[in-house]
């Protein structure tokens, strides 16, 4: 009997069934961009080239100037890169490997005015004290530094927000789409990846697939370096849990205990903390006791609890293209 194989899929025989294990395709991997019919073209005020100051894999990284959506770069491809498999495999996602410029490694301080991610329980270093003003007993912005810790690896806001990422394929047609870069971890070099399903890149599976250029620009000025670009199934389910910082700068968290206990009056600064994804997630938080209220949103919030009584904090993390179920986590407050 002829077996078919499906174009852009390994298949293998196991226990007597044929099993599909479908591909990743790497589009850039830190190649010389000379050697490997890589051209990288300015766009507007930006510029994109060749870098040795840093890399992910491979012997070089691509640096891109950004002013803004319309300044940037593109990568061209000599030969298209062809994504029609991944385009028709469930859960597959393109995967951006990134490294801002002046995001270094654990210890270093956190810009943006954005308060960073929570220090394990027992690690050394703390969160700065909050900036911005606060209505009692309500949920402010938070803001300021995040004082270095040793050991730590730390999240490290990026100087813009989001990428305006544009993919042109060689029969001419272009998807658009903008990749969130809040709340990303580093890794102890400073690359940090975030991934985008590919079936979220509105009109990409109406063109034939064939990769034949990327252009890549941000939301402000700034500088980053792609070390990679490849795609792979993001089949983990989404996984979290709650940190909670209290006003004498000791943190806990949902996965160690099930209640709090503080006093009248005290704030509370929550964290959301995602694992095992590198996709955008969305956090949303309830203080009422119903997870269907949502009272703040974020990775980051804060809370004041001036009455006595009990109350139950949801969180709530969130695939916002509903491609993946949602998981939540709670802890009881005691207020004494």
């Amino acid at each position: 009997m002829k077996i078919l194989k499906p174009i852009g899929v390994a298949s293998v025989w196991a226990a007597g069934l044929l099993c599909i294990a479908w591909s990743d395709t790497t589009l850039y991997a830190g190649q010389p961009a000379a050697e490997s019919g890589l051209t990288l073209r300015s766009w507007g005020a930006g510029t994109i080239e060749d870098s040795t100051e840093t890399t992910f894999v491979g012997s070089r990284s691509v640096k891109v100037l950004t002013r803004g959506t319309l300044s940037g770069g593109w990568m061209v491809f000599g030969n298209p890169i062809d994504l029609r498999s991944d385009l028709n495999a469930p859960d597959k996602s393109i995967r951006f490997t990134l490294r801002f410029a002046g995001s270094g490694a654990a210890g270093g301080a956190v810009g943006g005015g954005g308060i960073g991610a929570p220090p394990p329980p027992s690690g050394p270093g703390g969160i700065g004290a909050p900036g911005g003003p606060e209505a009692p007993g309500g949920l402010g912005a938070p803001g300021g530094p995040r004082g270095g810790g040793a050991g730590a690896t730390q999240t490290t806001a990026p100087p813009l927000r989001e990428l305006r990422l544009i993919f042109e394929t060689s029969d001419g047609k272009r998807a658009e789409t903008t990749l969130p870069l809040q709340n990303l971890r580093t890794d102890e070099s400073g690359w940090q990846s975030v991934s985008l399903p590919l079936r979220a890149v509105a009109g990409l599976r109406e063109t034939n697939g064939q990769i034949a250029k990327i252009g890549v620009f941000g939301d402000a000025t700034g500088v980053f370096y792609i070390g990679e670009i490849r795609t792979l199934s993001e089949t983990t389910p989404i996984q979290g849990y709650m940190a909670i910082q209290n006003t004498f700068g000791s943190v806990f968290t949902s996965r160690s205990q099930e209640r709090l206990s503080i006093a009248g009056g005290d704030e509370l600064i929550f964290f959301g903390v995602t694992e095992g994804v590198s996709t955008p997630v969305e956090y949303r938080w309830s203080f009422s006791g119903d997870p269907s209220q949502i009272d703040g949103v974020g990775s980051v919030v804060r809370r004041r609890f001036p009455r006595r009584g009990n109350y139950t904090v949801h969180l709530t993390i969130a695939d916002p293209y509903g491609i993946r179920p949602p998981t939540t986590a709670k802890i009881e407050i005691q207020v004494n």
